[in-house]
């Protein structure tokens, strides 16, 4: 039957006053919220951007609705859809669906403010030709649950383990509430009376009786073999919704705008290189192993594994997929549905879009420095186990126009995802997160992010707020399903999404999904971009010793003394192995933990790493442990650092020797020294920011005075050893940072006192985050000219003349210069 006051809204007249409600004319009771996300149909109509052809009143893609294929709906302004068809009101946008085809919209309970026991009505608008052609149906949608237990091997598969029968595969129907009109032409369907329904147990054991809903699907569909059926102004409600009930119509956010080159190149359909950073957790290692299963419900094998662990494009009836997926994991990932969906979403095929998985079992974002390079340069071929791709295939004619574009197939888009295994520098790990973005952005300049982090039930891992933190500063959209997952615990049975170790299971990855997908979803009238930000101010301190670039030292380099090796900088990822498990690392004397022994050289998978040290000092890692090895340690150097050994001819040695040093840890700090007596003291200038001088600790060595701009910096005692782990004292090379000086130039005058030192080196380094703060004064001038500055550097600028015009550094100040020479150009450097 019919409702009167429902009919006479929408005869009214609509008035589309937000692109998310329709709101009527008329005054009287309280508007319902409308739970469907862009009800009016908005879109984009990227076609034109590729063809060249007006089509902007048209697309096959709706923004927040899903279809099984490009092509199966087309979406249309009113104004160019025929008279006969549109209502007498606006109603802005209308969707043709094919026959045979479908729309549909899902989402959580707790994004819509739904619980068990609510009860939902829907209506939608339509034309059809003939009777009951246009299905409309609302689908409570529940995990996977029966009684008992099932073992993979049962099935064929390797996996011998018994797991709760719950979580196997994808989301499923719980309940059907559908309806659809024997009335021909313009049709206004209602399902009502549709109760959500759900009961949860609690633990982890699966029951035939537990009802696991998480969330709901609107579904508009195509019964028809040949006609076109029509549909506009869906609108979900709340039933008799208590005062109590905190539901608003739901806004749709332009996260699109954050990532404005990859939505532009899929806007233009070029191919795009994107990369999954990450854990287990993202390239979908799961327990159990995520299979293809039988999702008929009336199919004798229904939840079955079908397949094993190797992807095959024909069993999902999609041989364009062949090569472009290693393993079902990669297809079920919460990545991998993404690049299906925006195949679909933006009508590309495969070879359009490189899904490159960096994200590996037990991998860490500290681990990944390591294989940042070889990953982001696509010089590891493809491999199932290692960046989720068919072995055997060759990039280039997997992906033949991402390699012939001018950029070169450089990544464009870096997901972060879960972080579960991090442990890297805790509490500090924002700084190695921040570190590896920092060199993306470096080496590949306009790399655009995607925060889209796991965690579950808000407890898993502390770097989610890491991420938000990172998103703030560098305005990367952050995609927050740990909300959505902490949430929906409140309903379903936790395990039912994630029934062994942490691992989430096929249906977890699709709501996973869901929240990343609404990072592409877009619509007119179009948001102007907002560009991420590239290196701004750093927001950790220690982030400058990761975003440096890495160098492999291995078991046979001097620089590794059996288990023991001192830093090039400031951050190393090390392996290694001990008899006795686990191996026991420490920094400097100080005892940390490792998982276990890893003597092979792993891109994605070390030993230990660590990058929680001190600027410019000298660092000591040591394995502690039964026949304890190191293997191979990778060590960052710093950006923009630079080497001055007693040998560089910019030091003024005060006619001090030379002589040769010989340092049994590989000399990190130079091969030859001066011995300077008591009073003694060599000079160097250097444009930097911080500096380091390095010396050799002996028993008998006096102190080191370390004068920056004619000021005592640092009195350093060389007589102090390091005590190892077998507690020998050990007199060897050591360094010591001065920091925050400003940018500009610095005279450095080391001195001995007491007894004599052996002085190695000086490390200079130009730790600004960015440019923002330099001051440059360029113009011309005359020899004897001394130019006053009308605002003081905050120090010694460095000066640079050109022609006849020259300086003295002795004639620099930070408030003037003095020139010399004749007539010439300056350019003045400085903070």
């Amino acid at each position: 039957m019919k409702h009167p006051l429902k009919i006479a809204i929408l005869l009214l007249g609509l008035s589309t006053l937000t692109i998310n409600e329709v709101i009527p004319l008329s005054s009287g009771a309280k508007e319902e919220p409308n739970l469907i996300l862009n009800p009016s149909f908005e879109f984009h109509s990227f076609m034109s951007h590729r063809t060249g052809k007006a089509s902007d009143f048209q697309s096959h893609n709706v923004a927040f609705w899903n279809t099984e294929a490009w092509g199966d709906i087309e979406v249309m302004r009113e104004s160019h859809v025929p008279s006969t068809i549109r209502p007498d009101f606006s109603t802005h946008n209308m969707v043709a669906i094919s026959p045979g085809k479908k729309m549909w919209q899902f989402f959580t309970l707790p994004e819509a403010g739904l619980a068990y026991g609510d009860e939902l009505s829907l209506s939608v608008l339509g034309y059809q030709n003939g009777a009951n052609q246009l299905k409309s149906a609302i689908k409570v949608m529940k995990a996977d649950s029966e009684d008992g237990e099932w073992s993979p091997k049962d099935f064929g598969m390797r996996d011998s383990r018994s797991f709760p029968k719950h979580a196997r595969g994808e989301l499923v129907v719980a309940k059907e509430y559908s309806a659809s009109m024997e009335d021909t032409g313009t049709i206004n369907i209602f399902v009502e009376h549709a109760t959500i329904v759900g009961k949860a147990s609690v633990g982890n054991k699966s029951s035939s009786e537990d009802i696991n809903t998480f969330g709901i699907q609107v579904e508009f569909e195509n019964l028809s073999s040949s006609d076109t059926v029509w549909v506009y102004a869906p609108k979900l409600t709340v039933n008799g919704a208590s005062q109590n009930k905190t539901l608003t119509s739901r806004e749709m956010t332009p996260n699109y705008r954050y990532i404005p080159r990859t939505v532009q190149k899929l806007w233009k359909g070029e191919p795009i290189h994107i990369i999954v950073m990450g854990s287990s957790i993202d390239r979908g290692s799961a327990n159990p192993p995520m299979y293809l299963y039988d999702e008929d419900p009336d199919s004798e094998t229904y939840k079955q594994p079908l397949s094993g662990d190797l992807f095959d494009a024909e069993k999902v009836g999609r041989p364009d997929l062949d090569g472009y997926f290693g393993q079902w994991r990669h297809y079920y990932s919460y990545a991998g549905r993404l690049k299906l969906e925006l195949m679909r979403k933006f009508n590309l095929t495969a070879d359009k879009i490189c899904l490159n998985f960096m994200a590996a079992d037990g991998s860490s974002i500290g681990e990944s420095h390591s294989g940042l390079q070889q990953y982001f340069s696509l010089s590891l071929p493809p491999d199932p186990g290692l960046n989720g791709h068919k072995e055997g295939e060759v990039w280039e004619e997997l992906y033949p126009d991402l390699f012939n574009r001018n950029e070169g197939a450089r990544p464009d888009l870096v997901i972060f995802g879960s972080g579960a295994n991090e442990k890297t520098d805790t509490p500090d790990e924002i700084a190695v997160f921040e570190g590896a973005i920092r060199w993306i952005q470096q080496n590949y300049p306009n790399t655009e992010f995607l925060f889209s982090p796991y965690q579950n039930q808000g407890k898993y891992t502390p770097n989610t707020v890491d991420l938000q933190a990172l998103s703030l500063r560098y305005q990367i959209p952050y995609m927050d399903y740990p909300k959505i997952a902490d949430d929906l615990t409140r309903w379903g049975n936790k395990y039912s999404l994630v029934p062994s170790d942490g691992h989430p299971q096929a249906a977890s990855h699709y709501l996973w999904f869901k929240q990343l997908e609404k990072a592409f979803e877009c619509w007119n009238p179009i948001f102007s971009g907002q560009a991420q930000l590239q290196l701004p101010e750093r927001l950790h301190a220690n982030t400058y010793g990761w975003e440096g670039k890495m160098v492999t030292f291995d078991s046979t380099s001097s620089r590794i003394k059996t288990n023991r090796f001192i830093f090039e900088d400031n951050a190393i990822n090390s392996w290694g192995k001990t008899d006795s498990e686990p191996p026991v690392p420490y920094i400097d004397g100080v005892k940390f933990e490792s998982r276990r022994s890893s003597p092979s050289y792993n891109l994605r998978n070390s030993m230990f790493r660590h990058g929680r040290t001190s600027l410019g000092d000298r660092h000591i890692l040591e394995i502690a442990g039964e026949n304890a090895k190191l293997t191979y340690v990778d060590s960052k150097i710093n950006p923009n650092r630079r080497f001055f050994p007693v040998s560089n001819p910019n030091w003024n040695l005060m006619g001090q020797t030379i002589v040769p040093f010989h340092s049994e840890w590989g000399a990190p700090y130079g091969k030859e020294k001066i011995t300077l007596k008591p009073g003694k003291y060599i000079e160097i200038e250097v444009v930097c920011t911080d500096i380091s001088v390095a010396w050799v600790d002996d028993p008998d060595a006096g102190t080191l005075e370390i004068f920056v701009d004619d000021q005592l910096m640092r009195s350093q005692a060389c007589n102090i050893g390091f005590t190892d782990t077998d507690k020998k004292v050990n007199y060897l090379e050591n360094r010591k940072g001065i920091l925050n000086l400003g940018f500009g130039l610095h005279k450095i005058r080391v001195q001995a006192k007491d007894a004599a030192v052996d002085v190695l080196s000086l490390f200079s380094y130009d730790s600004r985050s960015n440019l923002s703060s330099e001051r440059r004064l360029t113009g011309l001038a005359v020899g004897g000219e001394t130019l006053e500055f009308t605002r003081p550097f905050k120090t010694r600028p460095l000066v640079i003349c050109s022609g006849d015009l020259s300086v003295d550094t002795e004639n620099i100040s930070n408030t003037e210069v003095k020139f010399s020479g004749s007539n010439g150009s300056y350019i003045i450097i400085g903070e």
